[in-house]
């Protein structure tokens, strides 16, 4: 296992006739998250591809979480 949490957002304000959607990984560490880069990456890219071609652009970049926290009514 890579990855501790996953995240699946429609992004809004998208232009008419079709759906973005981002998808946001938390891996455990760098190190499990090069685990899956060399691993995983390459199959499930070349599968997505194979599905949706050119109709589903895919983007990938890395972000460091600087901080993060829930926010709850007081």
């Amino acid at each position: 296992m890579c990855f501790e949490s996953y995240r699946i957002c429609k992004i809004i304000g998208e232009e008419a006739g079709g759906v973005a959607v981002a998808v946001q990984y938390v891996a455990f560490s760098m190190e499990s998250f090069e685990k899956y880069n060399a691993e995983f990456a390459p199959l499930l890219q070349a599968e997505h591809q194979k599905r949706f071609g050119s109709s589903a652009a895919a983007f990938r970049t890395n972000l460091e979480i600087l901080e993060e926290g829930h926010l709850v009514d007081a």
